[in-house]
Parts: C-alpha cells; structure tokens; sequence
C-alpha cells in the first residue's frame, strides 16, 4: 500500500480516536474518505491497542504506588505495635487500604 495513504489513515484515525469516537465511527469515517477497507480496520486495530497500552501503562504505576504503600504500613504497623501497643488501628486501616487499592488497580490492568 502506498506510504502516504497509511500516513493519512493514521492521522485521522488518531485525530477521531482523540477526539473521543469509537471504533466503529472511525472505521465508517475513514472507509468514507476512501481508505481501503483492510487499511481501515488495520488502523481501527492498531489505535485500540495503543490506548489498552496507555492504560496497562497509567494503571501499573498505580498498582507500583499501592504496593509501597501496603509495604511502609507494615512497617508502620511494627513500629506502632513496639511503640504504641494500643494505637494499631491506623496502621491496619493503612494496609487495608493499600490492599484494596491494589487488587483494584491488578483488575484494571488485566
């Protein structure tokens, strides 16, 4: 296929991809600028991948972030329990939370 029309199929896909269309209304938009029907599908394909990789991407560091999180409260928890016996409900709401967060952010990305 010529380089130039792959180009231009990218483009318009990418420029209705941000605007906020679905596939579907890419795909009738570039067949009906007169992209090949493979070539359409090809870029409608190709910018769904893109966006589940800039999510997997946003929602790992997340996952990172709760990870440490779960890790300083229980050290938190430890020193609180020697320090504070009677003061370890903030440290096990702290991990509670930083569980949750995480198994929230592990479905996202699956």
């Amino acid at each position: 296929m010529d380089e130039s029309l792959k180009k231009k199929a990218y483009l318009e896909g990418s420029k209705l991809k941000n605007a906020g269309y679905d596939n579907e209304v890419i795909y009738a938009r570039l067949e009906k600028q007169g992209i090949p029907d493979e070539l359409a599908q090809q870029v409608v394909e190709n910018l769904a991948i893109e966006q589940k990789k800039e999510v997997i991407e946003k929602q790992s560091s997340f996952y990172n972030i709760a990870l440490l999180r779960i890790g300083i409260s229980i050290g938190l928890a430890i020193v609180f329990a020697i320090a504070v016996p009677g003061l370890i409900i903030l440290p096990i709401g702290s991990i509670a939370v930083g569980i949750v967060s995480a198994m929230a952010a592990k479905s996202k990305i699956k």
